[in-house]
């Protein structure tokens, strides 16, 4: 550790002690410490009179000489975030609301394959258009919600499907699920033997534990049954949201 003064060089052999302790309580008015630790010890902002910095380039602790504020910069920080511990007590810059990361979204009318009987490929329903989302956990480009911190999550996806087109006749099995990509299914809806000139309004809700990282999306299976089978079908209003309940826990 390198501790700086800014001080006022004076012999005490040529001067009285009284003239000495004069001089250094005049001095005092200007003068303050500075104190560097880790790496570049030798260099200090001119404006602080702590820092602590890591190996990493622009990853340090200071406080300002002026202020007295202390300014974190570990790479989690960011605006409106809060400075929070993990189980260990390592601390870092977690989006304000302890962590409570929650979204809304909603999509427009889309279309989504129909498949042969008995075959089960679902499809991601994605919610294009973000209503809420202040932690960024959701994209709207993939519909994956990405589980920013371990914790107790509910999530609900409703939509509807119909089909317009004429000359389908018969019928179709409409599955509607929500998957993680560690757990796997979460929960799904089934509305079966569908007719095709008929729409049907469908919603799927599961609340689970996950941990950091786990991506949950939304998602289709529509199944011919029956009759001349359409290639797809109009999946309208599509809404998917989702939060973390457990933040206020203790």
């Amino acid at each position: 550790m390198k501790t700086e003064h800014l001080l006022i060089s004076i012999s005490v052999k040529k001067v009285s002690s009284a003239l000495f302790a004069a001089a250094l309580l005049l001095g005092s008015s200007t003068a303050f410490a500075q104190v560097k630790i880790g790496t570049n010890p030798t260099t200090i902002e001119p404006n602080s009179n702590l820092e602590v910095e890591a190996s990493t380039p622009g990853r340090k602790m200071k406080v300002d000489k002026t202020t007295g504020q202390v300014t974190i910069t570990d790479g989690t920080q960011g605006a409106g975030k809060v400075f929070t511990s993990d189980a260990n007590g390592g601390g870092s810059w977690q989006t304000a609301g302890a962590g409570c990361a929650s979204f809304d979204a909603k999509g427009d009318n889309t279309t989504t394959p129909v498949v042969d009987t008995g075959v089960f490929t679902p499809v991601k329903l994605i919610a294009n258009n973000i209503v809420y989302s202040p932690s960024g956990a959701y994209d709207n480009t993939t519909g994956e919600y990405t589980i920013p911190a371990d914790g107790f999550y509910i999530f609900h996806g409703s939509a509807g499907t119909y089909d317009v087109a004429t000359g389908h006749t018969g019928a179709r099995n409409t599955t509607i699920q929500l998957v993680s990509t560690a757990k796997g299914l979460l929960s799904y809806s089934v509305e079966p033997q569908l007719d095709y000139g008929v729409g049907a309004w469908q919603e799927v809700t599961s609340a689970n534990f996950f941990t950091a990282g786990d991506k949950v999306s939304f998602r289709i299976n529509s199944d011919h049954v029956s009759g001349v089978k359409p290639a797809s079908v109009t999946t309208a209003s599509i809404f998917f949201s989702g939060t973390r309940i457990d933040c206020n826990k203790n």
